[in-house]
């Protein structure tokens, strides 16, 4: 069975928390998720300040590139939003938000070639020590979570601590692993909860890239809506709203990127000092997050 949750902006029946508004200096946990999509809180001098002083190392196979295309999309749509998108390498384009997609001799970047095995490692090394600009990098799932081992999910925190500790001046952004599907989501859920808790426990940067591919905001009725599947034995998880539920573009709608996207600009204006005030409180399903506010 299949449900959609409302919410209205005003309150909800899910745990609600906030933290004291402060830019994120590693200190917290800084989680980015739906409540982080509203670009037209980010003052544009912050938007600058992205686009002067961030550069993002983001690697990724097909489902990660829903963040790209949003990315593309906002800038279509408003030119403030200029991104430069270089395909195995750096662009220097000025007054542009600059990301080397990929690595050095791939752009289809999956575990073994990021964190999981030793040339992979290597791979990021190279990225990383060639162009001392960057200071972000992240790696993005495509559908592991399904039947990762909590092991597994261990070993990448361990590959991510080694990779922290040898370039300190990078923010390694972690995420979650898609929600697009019914099959194995018991054990997707317990294994994006694990990324979760990691983070919120070791103050680390969480791009929640299954909470986006949930929750959608109905403009008609002005209210976040939030999506969830009830499996046979009456388990209830979350699960890719029916609004993103098409194959149009990466395994989704455009949509669902541009929704990706701007959660994207949110957590690098964040990064980059925006100490955001807004006062949005977040909306957990499941467990309770904390934010940098």
């Amino acid at each position: 069975m299949n449900r959609v949750l409302k919410f209205s902006l005003a309150g909800s029946i899910l745990i609600l928390f906030t933290v004291a508004a402060l830019s994120w200096d590693g200190t917290v946990p800084l989680i980015v998720d739906h409540t982080c999509t509203d670009l037209s809180v980010i003052p544009l001098d912050m938007i600058d300040s992205v686009q002067a002083e961030m550069r993002l190392h983001y690697a990724h196979t097909s489902h990660g590139s829903q963040l790209t295309h949003g990315l593309d999309a906002i800038e279509q749509n408003d030119a403030t939003y200029d991104v430069s998108i270089g395909e195995s390498s750096l662009p220097g384009d000025e007054g542009s938000f600059c990301i080397f997609r990929g690595q050095e001799s791939i752009t289809y970047i999956d575990s073994d070639y990021y964190w999981s095995t030793a040339a992979g490692m290597n791979m990021t090394r190279a990225v990383l020590n060639n162009n001392p600009e960057i200071n972000i990098s992240m790696f993005a799932w495509c559908t592991q979570m399904d039947i990762a081992t909590e092991a597994y999910v261990e070993a990448y925190f361990d590959s991510m601590r080694v990779l922290e500790l040898e370039f300190p001046h990078v923010t390694f952004v972690y995420i979650t692993g898609n929600a697009q599907s019914t099959y194995s989501a018991a054990n997707r859920y317990a294994r994006n909860q694990q990324i979760r808790q990691y983070c919120s426990d070791n103050n680390k940067v969480l791009f929640d890239f299954a909470e986006l591919d949930c929750w959608w905001f109905n403009p008609d009725m002005q209210e976040w809506e939030l999506h969830t599947f009830e499996d046979t034995s009456g388990n209830i998880y979350p699960l890719q709203h029916p609004q993103f539920a098409q194959d149009v573009i990466a395994h989704t709608t455009w949509e669902s990127c541009e929704q990706k996207g701007r959660a994207l600009w949110w957590m690098m204006a964040e990064l980059s000092g925006w100490p955001d005030t807004t006062g949005v409180e977040q909306c957990t399903w499941g467990s309770i997050k904390r934010r940098s506010r």
